[in-house]
């Protein structure tokens, strides 16, 4: 059962305040458990004060900000986590090996003080029409803070306590971010014009992280949730003379054209202690585009949608090929001794070979783009020839689908292993209102 709360106060059109509130509970914690969940906005349209009612060329301004708390208990995995958790473990026998039986054994122990996640938040901005609504410009500036993130703090204990460590509130991650929003509309004579331009800014943080590491880098902490770590490649192993001068791999037996890795730690060894960060998974940047010019009974529709910031990786059957593989024809660019100076990719090998196949800045390459989702061109039927066909609107639309994209590595983009390739959609459309 919930129970929410919202009372909202408007001041001469200018000063505005909401406080909207819900008193909530869980299926996923203990009995008794309930979270208060307030959040208070304010407002104020500045551009009906005295002091800009001079200024013509401002239609509507407002400034605004609003903080809250909200309980949550969506990062709370499963049910029960606050109770205690048993397995069946191995099997013991008695009566001179005629009877046995499973054993149990502990996987946590409750906690009946777990609770509901918190998300603190902060946000202000404004928006805004200028130039007798020409232009339209909104932006808001976010801070969150996630806080009593569910997690089972394994690194707070000794380690021979490990299938005793119960779930707990441990965990905590920060994002910021701003939004923007950018609007144009114009009608001159047949002409209409209406152009919007939205970005997103957004990173996170991760705060306090159950981990435990060797070394310094190694820590996801001061990370974003988004981040990947791997290994550092350097380039490839030319001769045996300069694999024996390396540190040991760890990896499989390593030959002349495979990858060497960059040794992070001078432990002389190359294992997964020398993983780093590489790159985050979601694009920092991302923006939309729409745009619809019309002409008397002409319309085209533009829809766009891009990000940039990102990076992903090569590791599809496409690219990662060994042993009895179907081979792509990047095999094509493979090192050899006659290609060592020209070759994209490491050697092929007819064994297994892990050295190659795993995650490093090797396999890493720009995922940035730009797609142009939709185009659309509509044709309004007069509506003496609607009337004709006894409807009173009559529309006739090309569209189509995914038509361009705007990619330094589109055809890394593009490609799909094991399903259907990348198309794009045309469509005819008549529409008819009776």
């Amino acid at each position: 059962a919930h129970i929410g709360f919202q009372a909202s106060y408007i001041y001469d059109r200018k000063y505005m305040i909401d406080f909207s509130s819900a008193f909530v509970n869980s299926a996923k914690l203990p009995r008794g458990k309930a979270g208060f969940s307030p959040s208070v906005a304010l407002a104020w349209a500045i551009s009906r004060e005295d002091f800009l009612s001079s200024a013509e060329w401002m239609d509507y301004l407002k400034l605004k900000a609003s903080t809250g708390i909200l309980n949550s208990d969506i990062p709370i995995g499963d049910y029960f986590y606050y109770d205690n958790r048993y397995v069946t473990s191995g099997s013991y026998a008695w009566y001179e090996g005629g009877k046995s039986r499973s054993g149990v054994a502990s996987s946590w122990i409750s906690n009946p003080n777990l609770d509901f996640a918190k998300r603190k938040e902060i946000s202000v901005g404004f928006e805004g029409l200028f130039f007798n609504k020409l232009l339209g410009l909104e932006a808001n500036y976010f801070y969150d803070i996630y806080s009593g993130l569910v997690v089972r703090p394994t690194t707070a204990y000794s380690s021979f306590y490990t299938d005793f460590v119960p779930y707990e509130n441990f965990e905590k991650d920060q994002y910021k971010g701003v939004e923007m929003g950018l609007t144009l509309d114009k009608t001159w004579g047949d002409w209409s014009l209406y152009a919007g331009i939205h970005a997103l800014y957004s990173v996170s943080k991760r705060l306090i992280v159950n981990e435990v590491y060797d070394n310094d880098y190694q820590y996801r902490k001061g990370y974003g949730k988004d981040a990947t770590f791997g290994l550092e490649a350097l380039g490839f192993f030319q001769s045996q003379e300069e694999i024996d001068a390396s540190p040991l791999q760890t990896f499989g037996t390593v030959r002349p054209g495979d990858i060497k890795y960059k040794d992070q730690n001078g432990d002389n060894i190359i294992d997964s202690n020398d993983e780093v960060f590489l790159r985050r998974w979601q694009a920092p940047w991302s923006q939309g585009l729409e745009i619809r010019l019309s002409w008397k009974d002409f319309t085209l529709f533009l829809l766009g949608e891009g990000q940039q910031g990102v990076k992903n990786f090569r590791e599809s059957s496409y690219y990662w090929m060994d042993a009895n593989d179907k081979y792509s024809e990047i095999a094509l660019q493979s090192w050899t001794e006659e290609t060592k100076n020209t070759a994209k990719y490491p050697r092929i090998s007819s064994q297994a070979n892990s050295n190659n196949l795993r995650r490093s800045s090797f396999w890493m390459y720009e995922n940035d783009y730009f797609n142009l989702r939709r185009v659309q061109l509509t044709y309004r039927i007069p509506q003496k020839a609607a009337n004709f066909l006894f409807t009173k609107n009559l529309d006739v639309s090309l569209d189509a689908t995914d038509l361009f994209q705007f990619a330094k590595n589109r055809k890394e983009r593009e490609l799909n292993i094991g399903g259907e390739p990348s198309y794009r959609t045309y469509t005819v459309t008549l529409k008819a209102n009776f």
